[in-house]
């Protein structure tokens, strides 16, 4: 195939991002384009060459994306990490010295629920307000706030 049609397609791709923003067919154009430079540098004009340099491309450049540049910001709620820390909620449940957590009621559901289990370096007693620092597994990360 012509490099120009590989280069094309793959500007067509790219475009097509635009359309649909799931920021995965960019990767598909950019190996189109690639193939296309690479095919009209080296000469070389094997369709079956070309197609597997594309699809082999097209997994470098997506995996390369997921793996290395993607930062993985939300929960499995769908809301950021970032947007609960510092919500603050009131300790309903407190366990003793021995185990040092409980449950915590927020007056907004946080990640889906409006209880949750929590860990604590800190003694808390029942009323006292908690906030979260960070989330550790199925339980939140709370300090005396």
């Amino acid at each position: 195939m012509q490099p120009w049609i590989w280069i094309t397609a793959g500007i067509i791709l790219t475009v097509f991002e635009i359309l649909v923003p799931s920021f995965t067919i960019i990767w598909f154009g950019l190996a189109a384009i690639t193939v296309g430079l690479l095919s009209f540098i080296f000469r070389f004009d094997s369709l079956a060459l070309q197609l597997a340099l594309w699809v082999i491309l097209s997994g470098i450049f997506t995996y390369g994306w997921f793996r290395f540049f993607r930062q993985e910001t939300t929960t499995l709620s769908g809301q950021s990490k970032d947007a609960i820390i510092g919500k603050a909620g009131i300790v309903v449940k407190a366990n003793d010295a021995t185990c040092p957590g409980g449950v915590i009621r927020f007056p907004i559901a946080v990640l889906g629920s409006d209880e949750w289990s929590y860990i604590s370096d800190e003694q808390l007693q029942l009323g006292d307000r908690g906030i979260i620092v960070a989330i550790a597994g199925d339980k939140l990360v709370i300090k005396k706030g």
